[in-house]
């Protein structure tokens, strides 16, 4: 018996003399669609038929015509045929093209995008977004970034249209605040006067970025995956036709959203290919130190990673924990916690801090238990729901002995998600 379960079958009716930039046309709309990631098409020869002009062509009456009728079909779930079928338009002009629910006994396809074909940036966004107007000061800015979780804070006109961005890249490359709000936030009253002080009377037109960076209400997921990643964002601003502020999506929506949509745990449709997997998404190389290793040194690898995160391992690769920098500062005190706060503000040439920061001390008693891990063989959106639940950016990945393998961040698996939306 057939299950509930429906994929659509879509027919393009056309002859075998139909011809597209020299050659038969029902080749050039197969290869399109196999190319553009389809399931699978057949082409289907007719020994005889008409069309709207009634003229009746049949192999067995005039076997030199060409004149036969060809019907494609193409069987494939409706989320991909929604997406792929305008890719055939220019192809199929006047042709005859009928789509219709299927009834699945049995079958293996492609499996499914990781975004829902009707989902857009207006269906995920996070609303209102937090704003400020371009006549507020840079210091009230700064104080909305530390209170709230956010990236990129949107700047809008009277008219709440918007006409700029403040990040931590602005920060950095304009005023010099190299102290993520992340950070800003573990300091005391005291140290976080004396670092914003010198920003406080500034006004935010002066330091924001006049050209941002948007997306529209019906802006697909992957593409707002694609402009955050071009652009470096973790975060976007989202507008209206009239360029009034709506909204404001992250990385981390567009995440969830792919996470929301699984496949059915039992089903009539099976994938044609295996899910991707955290081993052929992670990164093997990662910020890592043996236990043991100088609290120096462990400090200046901190300031040079990107993560801002190290690994740490015993002597045979096994995971025994992290350091991170918001770790370190809570842990340290006097000297050593403003020597760092210095570095990471006024950093040397390498990046690195000074040598003299927990001079002859180990880094064990800085190490943070084992954090979660991952198996390489798991699926990439099992990684990608507990990256959302810990809420960190990156988890490690471990055999099944617990000897580190490397990392799987965000940006592989959205890298990851972009190439299974293609």
């Amino acid at each position: 018996m057939p299950s509930s379960e429906h994929v659509q079958r879509v027919r393009m009716y056309l002859s075998r003399d139909d011809q597209w930039e020299g050659r038969p046309r029902y080749l050039a709309v197969l290869d399109r669609l196999r190319s553009a990631g389809a399931t699978g098409a057949t082409a289907i020869q007719g020994l005889a038929g008409f069309g709207p002009g009634h003229r009746i062509s049949t192999s067995l009456i005039e076997p030199a015509s060409q004149r036969q009728p060809v019907v494609i079909e193409w069987i494939d779930r409706a989320d991909r045929v929604a997406r792929l079928l305008p890719l055939l338009d220019e192809l199929l002009e006047q042709a005859m093209v009928t789509v219709e629910d299927v009834p699945v006994y049995r079958a293996v396809m492609r499996a499914s995008g990781p975004f829902a074909v009707d989902r857009t940036v207006g269906d995920t966004m996070r609303t209102p977004a937090p704003s400020v107007p371009v006549s507020a000061s840079l210091g009230e800015a700064i104080a909305l970034l530390i209170e709230r979780p956010i990236a990129a804070l949107p700047i809008v006109g009277p008219d709440g249209a918007l006409v700029g961005m403040l990040s931590e890249q602005e920060l950095t490359w304009r005023v010099g605040l190299r102290l993520p709000p992340a950070l800003i936030r573990l300091l005391t009253p005291a140290e976080r006067d004396a670092i914003l002080a010198p920003l406080i009377g500034r006004g935010v037109r002066e330091v924001m970025s006049a050209e941002p960076r948007s997306v529209s209400l019906s802006t697909s997921l992957p593409q707002a995956l694609v402009t955050m990643v071009e652009w470096g964002y973790a975060q976007i601003p989202v507008i209206g036709r009239d360029g009034i502020l709506a909204g404001i999506i992250g990385q981390d929506d567009v995440l969830r959203a792919a996470v929301e949509q699984a496949e059915p745990a039992e089903s009539a449709v099976s994938p044609a290919e295996p899910p991707a997997t955290v081993g052929l998404v992670m990164q093997t190389i990662a910020p890592q130190l043996a236990l043991g290793r100088p609290l120096a040194l462990a400090l200046a690898q901190l300031l040079s990673a990107p993560s801002r995160r190290i690994l740490i391992t015993d002597g045979v690769g096994h995971l025994r924990g992290t350091i991170d920098l918001a770790g370190a500062l809570t842990a340290l005190a006097g000297e050593d916690r403003a020597a760092l706060l210095a570095a990471i503000q006024r950093p040397g040439p390498d990046g690195h801090a000074p040598v003299s920061i927990g001079a002859g001390r180990a880094l064990d008693a800085l190490v943070a238990p084992e954090p979660p891990t991952l198996r390489p063989e798991l699926p990439i959106t099992y990684a990608a729901r507990h990256i959302l639940e810990l809420g960190v950016d990156s988890m490690p990945v471990v055999d099944g002995d617990g000897r580190l393998l490397g990392i799987i961040a965000r940006g592989g698996l959205i890298r990851a998600l972009l190439q299974q939306s293609e």
